[in-house]
């Protein structure tokens, strides 16, 4: 029997239709992954099952009954609950505070007094129940990433949720983080729970779940049970056509001996005078492609930033080929040699309201061929954003018009040609998939390994582990703001890198200390 079921589900903002006409079921007691390219309409499926968006047109049924949900508690109230991809917790708050909040235990029910004795039983069972490795009194400053997690879906659970939806659910977690949930969420479909996981993922996706639906532009394109399908399937259900999933890196050239890029003992405050880098060092070869892996808020956005001119360092020294440019502005560091792939698109890369045109010179407006005696040349412009198109298969609905009308993967190939195409020395990419589809994943990941083959030095900062793990020559892990190890792709294990990436001694990460 279905327990939950969308009958022809529409959401239409304005013309633009999100969702066409949805058909899904998901059976009791099973494991749904949900999965498409950024953009297909996957988050708001979820959000109307959430009632966070009203449906345009159609029906959600539960249990076989038509129900309409006027909201997150109205959701909860009907056994459906939703853990966001970005974590709703209170820092300063303990385990069972946060589990708790808004239903707080009191002494008796005339007093207003909180009864924490009784939480943190209540709490402790809770997380016995379950089997979740948790202390009620932590405080959630205190815990790992991956327990953070588990705290929100016991939130969940603590209010009787049946059916639970977990957004991009391994987003910022270590692998063994990632194996963790994975046990936990098999655990809660034994016990009776329904699960649906929005995910990019496909290894994951094959490992987890009893069946998956893929949606493409707003529309159910497949349902398959996951025994009966592949990785490579589902990459072709999602962008039409097959894909590498794994592009081979295969170095035409050894690395030179030839110091491309050097960072030493570079430490850096955040805005609040928190000391975010600590003694960062590291160098990048002519010809080789530096990995930095880590979890998320360890440092690696700080590390960007400095490299890139957005932050200033407190102490250390940064030096392109020998040639100081610590602290320099982005115009005069991309002088030098350096191309930049920001960590977000938008609010460092490209200007949504602005021309494809425009964009496609964003940074280089000094450049001979694009600006003459002062003034910008249109037609050479206009040229050079045509080619862009056509070389880095940029696709377009009008040529003229702005960037913020593409989808998140051809918005990124714009960067990817504008950096490329300047003819740098080297190139930061940070997060250069990220919100990008399998098909054009595969795209920009050949174009840096290309860029790699003719001689020239990459450092790569991406929380795909994945990705990392693919591209790199050599990885560096960060965490809390420091190094803690050196390692060969091609020696290690995604567990052994998981365990540096959890602050976790490894002996075979050169230079690993704790």
């Amino acid at each position: 029997m279905s327990i939950i079921k969308t009958i022809d589900l529409t959401k239409k903002f304005g013309d633009f239709t999100a969702n066409d006409r949805i058909n899904i079921s998901v059976e009791k007691q099973e494991i749904k992954c949900i999965v498409g390219e950024n953009g297909a309409g996957k988050s708001t499926l979820m959000n109307m099952l959430y009632g966070l968006l009203r449906p345009t047109s159609g029906k959600i049924l539960l249990h076989e009954k038509e129900t309409v949900i006027n909201g997150p508690m109205d959701a909860i109230a009907h056994g459906l609950g939703m853990v966001h991809q970005h974590f709703k917790l209170v820092p300063s708050l303990t385990v069972y505070e946060n589990i708790l909040l808004g239903a707080e235990l009191k002494k008796s029910s005339k007093s207003p007094i909180i009864d924490r004795k009784k939480e943190i039983d209540e709490v402790k069972k809770l997380i016995e129940k379950y089997k979740f490795e948790l202390d009620p009194t932590d405080k959630i400053e205190d815990i790992s990433v991956g327990g953070r997690q588990r705290v929100e879906i016991l939130k969940m659970l603590y209010r009787n949720v049946d059916i639970l939806i977990l957004d991009e659910p391994t987003a910022v977690l270590t692998p063994q983080e990632v194996d963790e949930l994975f046990v936990n969420l098999k655990e809660l479909r034994a016990q009776g729970k329904t699960i649906i996981v929005i995910t990019h993922k496909l290894r994951e996706v094959m490992e987890l779940s009893d069946s998956v639906t893929v949606i493409k532009q707003g529309k159910v394109v497949g349902n398959v049970l996951t025994k009966d399908t592949s990785e490579e399937e589902l990459a072709q259900m999602m962008v039409g056509r097959e894909v590498v999933l794994t592009v081979q890196n295969t170095a035409e050239n050894k690395a030179s001996e030839e110091i491309a890029y050097q960072v030493e003992d570079v430490c850096t405050i955040n805005d609040y005078g928190k000391e975010v880098l600590q003694n960062i060092s590291f160098c990048v070869h002519k010809g080789e492609i530096l990995g930095v892996a880590g979890v998320e808020g360890n440092g690696q956005s700080e590390l960007v930033k400095v490299l890139t001119g957005l932050m200033k360092t407190t102490k250390g020294k940064v030096s392109i080929y020998g040639k100081d440019v610590t602290d320099k502005w982005p115009d005069e560091l991309r002088q030098n040699g350096l191309g930049i792939i920001p960590e977000d698109r938008y609010a460092q890369g490209l200007c949504g309201t602005m021309s494809i045109a425009d964009n496609c010179i964003a940074g280089y407006h000094s450049v001979p061929d694009v600006c003459k005696f002062g003034l910008l040349d249109r037609k050479n412009i206009s040229c050079k954003r045509d080619r862009f198109v056509k070389d880095f298969d940029i696709r377009v609905g009008d040529i003229n018009g702005n960037v913020g009308q593409l989808s998140g993967g051809n918005a990124q190939k714009i960067i990817i040609a504008r950096e490329f195409e300047s003819n740098p020395k080297l190139l930061i990419a940070c997060q250069p998939t990220r919100g990008v589809d399998i098909g054009s994943i595969e795209f920009i990941h050949k174009q840096i390994l290309d860029f790699r083959n003719k001689g020239n030095a990459v450092l790569l900062i991406s929380s795909e582990l994945s990705e990392v793990m693919s591209l790199s020559d050599r990885i560096i892990v960060m965490y809390k703001g420091r190094i803690i190890g050196e390692l060969s792709p091609k020696e290690v294990s995604r567990s052994e890198i998981g365990l540096l990436m959890a602050g976790i001694q490894n002996n075979k990460a050169k230079g690993a200390f704790i």
